[in-house]
């Protein structure tokens, strides 16, 4: 059973492991959570209430997810997409009704009343969301339609927005003050002052450049080779996969979702052909025609 030092430590080097190039974010971040979970601070409402902004891709769903992962547990954790909410009618299957469904939030209160809450992309959801937000982060309380009130002060609440995002991309070599007063100034044009005053400052995520993408594709790799090694696969890499991971699935406008998911796909499908070949899924990756091969 580790301590409270000890589990703080550890979301430090979760995050940094996990989550690259953005180590202004995840400073801040580490430091209000340390902050937070320390009592040295005291508590209105939510547990925490926080604002992630930056552009698709660049870690800010990862950093929920090793949240809650390190301080709750991974089943603690649900995402909303704000996308699927976009009509008053769509919000029973969040608030459930008066007949007595509670709806998606209160059934998953019952099982994690201790949790963290990430709103993806509120900027696409019904406007009637704000409300909901308001009503939470300001009291820590959420009432269903039933009528029922939740408490929320074992909550992390958590928005992610990519407004500003256009304005930063390709330009992660701007000192981070500029990226960070570009991307505010997008989000104070667009959301209500009162729900930024009770979230706080954005923390705001860097687009990802090359370098960095690089790295995120060495990481993955590796660890997805790893992964074959328990499943009992013997995978090596070739001197030149590495280089065409990057080259194919690099994004400028991305970020590493598309670079990871192509490396994992790549990958699987080259282990796949080997077995049906009537291979046993071991050997060495390759790039033969333009594709990766398991020889």
């Amino acid at each position: 059973m580790r301590t409270k030092l000890e589990t703080l430590d550890l979301l430090k080097h979760e995050l940094h492991q996990h989550v690259r190039g953005q180590s202004e974010a995840l400073n801040r971040l580490w430091e209000e959570v340390d902050m937070r979970e320390s009592g040295t601070i005291p508590q209105h409402g939510p547990r925490a209430c926080y604002f992630f902004a930056g552009p698709t891709g660049v870690g800010k769903t990862k950093s929920a997810e090793i949240l809650a992962k390190t301080l709750v547990g991974p089943e603690c954790f649900l995402r909303i997409d704000c996308s699927e909410y976009k009509t008053l009618e769509s919000l029973t299957l969040l608030l459930g009704d008066q007949a007595g469904n509670r709806g998606r939030l209160g059934r998953f209160y019952d099982a994690a009343p201790e949790a963290v809450w990430l709103w993806d992309e509120i900027e696409k959801g019904h406007p009637e969301l704000v409300q909901l937000f308001l009503q939470m982060a300001d009291k820590g309380r959420l009432t269903l339609a039933c009528g029922e009130t939740l408490d929320l002060s074992g909550t992390y609440l958590i928005l992610t927005s990519n407004l500003g995002s256009a304005e930063i991309i390709g330009r992660e070599h701007l000192p981070f003050t500029s990226l960070e007063r570009h991307v505010v100034g997008a989000i104070q044009k667009f959301l209500r002052p009162e729900l930024l005053a009770r979230f706080g400052k954005p923390f705001v995520f860097r687009p990802l450049g090359l370098e960095i993408q690089a790295e995120i594709a060495e990481h993955r790799l590796a660890a997805l080779l790893a992964w074959h090694k328990t499943e009992g696969r013997t995978v090596e890499e070739g001197p030149e996969v590495l280089a065409f991971m990057i080259y194919r699935g690099f994004s400028k406008l991305l970020g590493a979702r598309p670079l990871v998911d192509f490396i994992e796909k790549s990958v699987g499908a080259a282990v796949r052909d080997h077995q049906r070949a009537g291979g046993t899924g071991n050997g060495r990756l390759t790039v033969v025609e333009n594709r990766l091969t398991l020889v």
